[in-house]
């Protein structure tokens, strides 16, 4: 193998390496030796292709990650969706009594990696606007795929921790003290990454499978992230475009949306573990005929389904365990050691129609929302809905969210904070546990000890 390969590729070990087990804190490590390796990287397609595939990889290498099943389960035991089998410390969230025993987990499995990322995405960001030896398609392609990566990072650590430091530069040293910046900010930057990669990236996806994010899967983070800061007109805009598109369609067997070559995937990451196919999968469901399932779906949300509901047969199922039956989430089915035929569903077409429906009905369009929640209804096995009004289709649209979103992504979680409803209606299911500032989790104290800057959040 020639010298200058081999030095490509032994930088991207070493960049495997800092997003794998860098420093105690985010910006805590020393700059790589040469940095002539990194511009090499980005000189080179091949090499350049792999840095950023590299980042989907690291986000399934390990599990219990807030990329690969940690913000399906915490967020839905956060919210009203899930509670763990058998006593353990996520009886905090399911308490949303988060204590500082719990700061290491939210560290390890959110924090920490969310940032590494960002790291990875800046750093390619900066190298790829100084290369000289890749075409300019292949730039915008790779550019528009970090300020993606960016962005979807971001948005999850806003929703999590509301202000949080913005970081938009590899060099970690300069923001060892960054503070928290405003929950605004950080949206007008993710708004801003979103609309350039959806320039930048093409309309095809660049694999013969749907695992690195394309024009519209920047559009479909573009128009969630327009609703929840209530751009309506933007947000309808985006996700009608989607739609309209012509990429996509609903599955018609719900039992086949969550599979490899889903017509509803707009985005879904490839499990990279060999003989595992989700780690959402392999975390949940009992891995035989004797043991249990470890996360349980509650009864207040299996009676939340209407009568006649497939998502409730289709996606939830059951298992006897200790004369107990126990519920549980069946969106993944496989739990590990099978052929992959699997991928783990990020972003998909359902949510557009309910942010088409959601944007509509905020801009007054009654027909449009009912056409939206229709869709969705009838793919469901349920009639057309009776809700004829914008009080009643605002209740139609978050029902029809829970259904068709619960245990994914954190959506119910999200969906409870931005619209105002958490208190309302978690208040009478956790009891006295609950607190109007358990909205937002703990800033990991590891964090602020290393960095004084950081200001913990109300309640913690």
């Amino acid at each position: 193998m020639k010298p200058r390969h081999i030095n490509i590729l032994l930088f991207i070990v070493l960049i495997q390496g800092v997003l794998l087990t860098s420093c105690k804190k985010f910006i805590a490590i020393d700059d790589p030796n040469d940095q002539l390796n990194s511009d090499m990287v980005y000189s080179d397609s091949s090499t350049a292709v792999g840095a950023i595939t590299g980042i989907y990889s690291e986000m399934l290498t390990s599990r219990n990650l807030f990329s690969n099943s940690s913000i399906t389960l915490y967020g839905g035991m956060s919210a009203d969706e899930l509670y763990a089998y058998g006593p353990g410390l996520n009886e905090e969230f399911t308490k949303n009594q988060i204590t500082q025993v719990n700061h290491v987990n939210i560290d390890n499995s959110f924090w920490k990696p969310a940032y590494k990322y960002i790291y990875a995405a800046n750093l390619a960001i900066e190298k790829l606007s100084q290369s000289q030896g890749l075409s300019g398609s292949l730039k915008n392609q790779l550019t528009g795929e970090a300020k993606f990566i960016r962005a979807f990072c971001f948005f999850h650590l806003v929703n999590l921790f509301g202000d949080v430091p913005l970081i938009l530069s590899s060099k970690y040293q300069d923001n060892a003290s960054a503070a928290r910046v405003s929950t605004t900010s950080i949206y007008i930057q993710v708004i801003n990454d979103l609309t350039d990669a959806k320039n930048l990236l093409s309309s095809d996806y660049v694999t013969t499978e749907r695992v690195r994010p394309n024009k519209w899967t920047a559009a479909a983070l573009l128009s969630r992230c327009f609703l929840y800061t209530s751009q309506w007109q933007n947000a309808n805009t985006e996700a009608n475009s989607i739609i309209s598109s012509g990429v996509y369609s609903l599955e018609a067997d719900l039992n086949n949306v969550f599979l490899n070559g889903s017509t509803e995937a707009i985005w879904q990451l490839k499990p990279v573990r060999p003989g595992f196919n989700t780690y959402e999968g392999l975390e949940v469901l009992p891995t035989s005929p004797f043991s249990y399932p470890t996360y349980l779906v509650t009864a207040n949300l299996r009676g939340s389904f209407e009568s006649g509901d497939n998502r409730k047969s289709a996606w939830v199922n059951s298992r006897v365990y200790n004369n107990d039956t126990l519920y549980f989430p069946f969106k993944y089915k496989v739990p590990n050691g099978a052929t992959l035929s699997e991928y783990y569903m990020v972003f998909r077409l359902a949510e557009q129609y309910l942010i088409h429906a959601e944007a509509a009905l905020n801009l007054n369009n009654i027909s449009d929302a009912r056409a939206d929640i229709n869709s969705i209804r009838v793919r469901a096995g349920l009639g057309n809905t009776l809700a004829n009004d914008i009080p009643s289709l605002k209740l139609a649209i978050e029902q029809e969210r829970r259904a068709e979103l619960f245990c994914e992504w954190g959506h119910r979680w999200y969906d409870l904070k931005r619209t105002g409803r958490a208190s309302n209606l978690l208040a009478p299911i956790k009891g006295s546990t609950w607190q109007p500032t358990d909205v937002l989790w703990p800033i990991p104290q590891q964090e602020i000890n290393l960095n004084p800057s950081l200001i913990q959040n109300p309640g913690y």
